[in-house]
């Protein structure tokens, strides 16, 4: 089953943001641990975009099966992968 891009740039994504999180941050007196708590805060993102098709089928709503769009899954994936991480390195340069 080959990766598919999407799912190989979610990957490099995660992986620079663990590298941004080792060299912007500074809560903590080892790189490694910073690097961690990074690629921690973007795991929520990659798990939703490489599983959006699995999570897209959330089920019954009064009686009638509705599934939700994976664009939309895409979007808050993204977010979770882009957004979080920056806001993290944003908060923890400041202090």
């Amino acid at each position: 089953m080959p990766m598919e891009k999407e799912k190989l740039i979610a990957l490099i994504v995660v992986i620079a943001n663990g590298i941004l999180g080792a060299v912007v941050g500074n809560f903590s007196d080892s790189r490694l641990t910073e690097a961690g708590f990074a690629v921690l805060m973007s795991l929520p993102g990659l798990v939703i975009i490489w599983n959006k098709e699995a999570l897209s089928v959330i089920g019954l709503i009064r009686g009638l099966r509705r599934d939700s769009p994976p664009s939309l899954l895409d979007l808050v994936g993204w977010f979770f992968l882009l957004v979080m991480p920056l806001l993290y390195v944003y908060e923890l340069s400041k202090h």
